[in-house]
C-alpha cells in the first residue's frame, strides 16, 4: 500500500520495511538527521537505510494512539494514562533532538505494550515545547466538531499532566495557546473562537488554591464536609481547579489532613484569617496567576469561573466580582509576582482583612457579575451558617 503525505512524500510498506521516498532534497536530509539523533533510544522505528532521498525503516505493528485514547472516553484516569505515555515519549524527544514535532498528532504513534513510537517525524522542525503542547492541548479541546465541555475538559487534564512532566514556561505557553487554537480550527475548518482560546491560555498558566482553613465557628461544625447536590463543599471547591497545572488547599497551623492530588499548604500562624492562607500559597505558586477559591461557595459554576478567568486583565495585579454593588472578595484572581510581595507585607503588618490589605497595595480589575449571561447572585454566596445552608438545600 502506497500513501502520500501532504508535504509530496510518498510512503510505501513492503513486507516488514516502509520506504519512503521524499519529494525534496531538504525533506530528506532533515528526516535523516532526526533518525540519526533519535538512534538507540526506541522512540521511533528503526531507520534501515537513507539514500538517495529514501529512506527505509522497520515496520512497526501497533494500535493507533489517537484510538487508544478515544477508548479512554471521559474516564479521566485512562486519560491521565494516555498522557503520561505521551509525554514520558516527549520528554525523551525532546532530550534528544530540540526541535518541535510540528502538527504531529497522536493519530502519529502507535502503541506497543506500554511503548509509545512516533511514525512521521516530516513535520518536525525548529521550535519550542510550549508551542507543541499548546498545538496538542487545541487539537484535544477541538476535535472534531469544535469545542465541548468533555473537550475542554481533556485539554485541562493534558497541561495538568504535563506540568509533571516539563519544565515549559507558563508565559510562553499563555501567548501560544491563541495561534495554536487558530492554526487547528482552520486546519479542521471550524469557526474561530479568540474567547475560548484565551480561557484555556489563562486556565493552563494559573495555579488554583482552595482556603479551608477557617474554624467553622458559625456552622458549629466542619462546613467543609456538608454535602450539597450530592458533593462536599470542599469537593465543590476542589472541582473547579483540580485539572490546573497546580494545585493547592489551604488549611489551619494544626490541620493533620490530606488531600491527595493537592498540595497542602499548612498556615504558619494560627487564627490570623484568610491572609494567612492567600500569602503562603502566593509564595508557594509557581505560575503566573494565582486563583483563590473559598471551601463555602458551593454553587459557584465553572461557566463563570471560566469567564472570570478569561476576562481581559490589561496591567491589573487583581480580578475581584462586583455584585449587587458590592465588591466580592472571592473568587479572587492574583497576579503572583507582584501579590507575592504585597500580601506578605500586609501579614507581617498583621493586617486581616484581605479586600483592604489588596486595595492599598494591588491594581484592582473589578468585573460586574451582572454583565454574564446567567449569573445568579447566589452563585457568589458563602455558607457559613446554618441558615444559610438550609437556605441553599431546600
Amino acid at each position: 500500500m502506497t500513501e502520500k503525505g501532504s508535504s509530496g512524500n510518498r510512503v510505501e510498506r513492503r513486507g516488514e520495511r516502509v520506504i519512503k521516498t521524499f519529494a525534496s532534497r531538504m525533506g530528506f536530509v532533515r528526516e535523516q538527521g532526526i533518525y540519526e539523533k533519535l538512534k538507540g533510544t526506541g522512540l521511533v522505528p528503526t531507520m534501515l537505510s537513507a539514500q538517495d532521498g529514501v529512506i527505509e525503516t522497520q515496520y512497526e505493528e501497533g494500535r493507533n494512539f489517537y484510538e487508544v485514547f478515544q477508548e479512554a472516553g471521559a474516564d479521566p484516569e485512562k486519560q491521565a494514562a494516555c498522557f503520561e505515555l505521551f509525554f514520558s515519549w516527549y520528554r525523551r524527544y525532546r532530550e534528544a533532538t530540540n526541535i518541535s514535532i510540528g502538527t504531529t498528532s497522536f493519530r502519529d504513534f502507535v502503541l506497543q505494550g506500554e511503548k509509545l513510537l512516533c511514525l512521521d517525524l516530516e513535520h518536525c522542525c525548529p521550535g519550542s515545547a510550549e508551542e507543541d503542547i499548546a498545538r496538542i492541548a487545541c487539537e484535544i479541546a477541538l476535535y472534531p466538531k469544535g469545542y465541548t465541555a468533555a473537550g475542554i475538559a481533556s485539554a485541562k487534564l493534558f497541561i495538568c499532566v504535563g506540568a509533571n512532566f516539563l519544565n515549559w514556561q507558563p508565559e510562553t505557553l499563555a501567548k501560544a495557546v491563541p495561534p495554536a487554537a487558530k492554526e487547528v480550527e482552520d486546519r479542521y475548518g471550524l469557526k474561530n473562537h479568540p474567547g475560548m482560546a484565551l480561557y484555556m491560555a489563562a486556565y493552563f498558566t494559573t495555579a488554583g488554591a482552595v482556603l479551608a482553613g477557617g474554624q467553622s465557628s458559625r456552622m458549629h461544625q466542619d462546613k467543609r464536609q456538608m454535602e450539597v447536590d450530592g458533593r462536599t463543599m470542599l469537593e465543590a471547591s476542589t472541582a473547579l481547579i483540580a485539572a490546573m497545572p497546580q494545585r493547592m488547599i489551604s488549611i489551619s497551623a494544626d490541620d493533620s489532613a490530606e488531600f491527595p492530588g493537592f498540595e497542602v499548604i499548612r498556615d504558619e500562624r494560627a487564627d490570623v484569617g484568610p491572609l494567612e492562607g492567600i500569602t503562603r500559597c502566593l509564595q508557594a505558586s509557581r505560575q503566573p496567576w494565582t486563583l483563590f477559591l473559598t471551601c463555602d461557595m458551593p454553587l459557584l459554576t465553572d461557566k463563570l469561573l471560566r469567564l472570570f478567568l478569561s476576562y481581559p486583565k490589561e496591567d491589573a495585579d487583581a480580578c475581584m466580582f462586583e455584585s449587587e454593588g458590592r465588591l466580592q472578595t472571592f473568587p479572587l484572581l492574583l497576579r503572583t509576582e507582584n501579590a507575592v510581595r504585597a500580601m506578605t507585607e500586609a501579614a507581617a503588618l498583621d493586617e486581616r482583612k484581605v479586600q483592604d490589605a489588596i486595595g492599598k497595595r494591588l491594581k484592582i480589575k473589578v468585573i460586574k457579575a451582572e454583565d454574564f449571561q446567567s449569573f445568579a447572585p447566589r452563585m457568589l454566596w458563602n455558607v457559613n451558617t446554618p441558615e444559610d445552608y438550609k437556605e441553599i438545600t431546600e
